[in-house]
């Protein structure tokens, strides 16, 4: 009875033993099971991103500390809620639609989407998938969401940027080209294709060598390495389709987008501003009323035969001729005839240059020069005779026939004179001495001349003293 007794008292003993060793190690795995919870429920509150998890009604039943922050609630006011419940109706349903469509394809679908918190304006990128739980055999939706704000912000400031760019040099005057460092265009605007008449498929690719006259040469002084001279402006050539040759302005500069160095070239078609110069140069250096080069283009063409005579070592034949009785014609008939007449005159003389090497110019009132370059003097005389000869026809002006002669005076390069100077006082006293042989003919410079003149001088002297 007692051995009996001490039996079931040790087997009491072992069954509580065992009993308390269950109780131990199922605290130890609670204790596990609680620490691990803790630490998955730190790695997710330690994500800066929005993670939550919902049944397939909606329900909230988890959410991550980051995304109870981006809604603005604890986790108790979240769970049980749903999208309804944080979202305004419009984004909330765009957000039901999203996760009918997970649930229904059981995938991982991400989208972005505008979102809200406190009157602001957000964006986020999200992610949702279905995920399934053995132990409970059940099925949740997990979804993440990344605050992308910044980001859309920034696109959007670059869109607005880049739009604003494009606006602007598609409507710009003047042509705008993006240069690789290959020298090869890798973006231009609609002017540049207008004024080279080449579509913008054409153009890109295309190396500036083939356009550009300078511009190759002188991308060559930008430094790609350095700071230093970051831009050039320059005058060049450009040329278009059909051999269209354009005068620019051009300032070129080195960028950088992204990473890449390129050369920003900005042209400004300067084909008017080139007319107007020559214009204004012509009017500096022309005869108002016969567009003849006049006394101011005279030196300038003078002095470039000057140099080709010395070059050669040929001489330059010198006219200096006027009209006989010039004076008699605007007393009588007025200044308007004077001028008509010296149009007239003016005509004549360019068609005995045609077809000869010969330049002729208005030198002021009735006078003319002629400028023979390395002819002999019997070759001159010629020339003289022809004019003396256009000029014998009768000239009618204003409905009226004048009889109209021209004395003439010749000197030589450079006999007689190295400069315009001297050789303009020289053919003059050659033409006074053949107005004194009876006008409507022409002489030659000779020293006697200068010595009668200087004796004339003499004499006037003396009888004013």
């Amino acid at each position: 009875m007692n051995v009996q007794a001490n039996g079931d008292s040790n087997e009491m003993k072992k069954l509580r033993s065992q009993i308390a060793e269950l109780e131990r190690q199922n605290q130890e795995l609670s204790k596990q099971i609680r620490i691990t919870e803790s630490l998955y429920r730190s790695i997710l509150d330690a994500l800066p991103i929005n993670i939550f998890l919902e049944v397939p009604d909606g329900r909230t039943i988890y959410a991550n500390k980051e995304a109870c922050l981006s809604n603005g609630k604890d986790l108790n006011e979240l769970i049980g809620m749903t999208i309804f419940d944080v979202f305004p109706r419009e984004i909330a349903e765009l957000n039901r639609e999203y996760d009918l469509e997970v649930w229904k394809k059981r995938e991982l679908i991400t989208k972005e989407f505008p979102s809200g918190y406190k009157g602001e304006e957000h964006y986020m990128f999200s992610g949702k998938t279905i995920i399934h739980i053995d132990e409970s055999n059940e099925d949740f939706l997990l979804g993440f969401g990344l605050d992308i704000t910044d980001r859309v912000l920034a696109e959007n400031r670059l869109k607005e940027s880049e739009e604003k760019f494009r606006s602007l040099t598609e409507q710009a005057a003047d042509s705008f080209f993006l240069i690789g460092t290959d020298g090869r265009l890798t973006e231009v605007n609609p002017t540049a294709c207008e004024v080279l008449s080449y579509s913008k498929e054409q153009l890109i690719g295309m190396n500036i060598e083939n356009i550009f006259s300078k511009l190759t040469s002188k991308i060559k002084q930008l430094k790609l390495d350095s700071k230093e001279q970051s831009s050039i402006i320059f005058e060049d050539l450009m040329t278009g389709k059909d051999h269209l040759v354009i005068p620019v302005d051009i300032n070129i500069r080195l960028i950088n987008i992204g990473e890449r160095p390129m050369y920003f070239a900005l042209c400004r078609d300067i084909r008017d501003k080139k007319r107007a110069e020559e214009q204004i140069k012509h009017m500096a250096y022309h005869d108002a009323l016969t567009d003849l080069p006049n006394r101011w283009a005279i030196q300038s063409i003078l002095e470039q035969h000057i140099s080709k005579a010395t070059e050669q070592n040929t001489k330059l034949g010198f006219i200096l001729l006027d009209l006989d009785y010039f004076k008699v014609v605007n007393d009588s008939l007025g200044h308007e005839a004077g001028d008509i007449l010296l149009k007239e005159v003016s005509s004549r003389l360019l068609s005995v240059a045609e077809n000869r090497p010969i330049d002729v110019a208005r030198f002021g009132g009735d006078e003319f020069i002629v400028l023979v370059p390395h002819l002999s003097s019997d070759e001159i005389f010629d020339i003289c005779d022809r004019i003396m000869e256009i000029m014998s026809d009768p000239f009618l002006i204003l409905d009226q026939k004048l009889n109209i002669t021209t004395s003439m005076g010749i000197s030589f390069y450079p006999k007689d004179g190295k400069d315009i100077h001297s050789l303009i006082k020289n053919a003059d006293l050659a033409m006074y001495g053949s107005k004194e042989q009876g006008r409507s003919c022409y002489s030659i410079y000779h020293s006697e001349m200068t010595q009668m003149v200087n004796k004339k001088m003499d004499l006037e002297i003396l009888k004013k003293a």
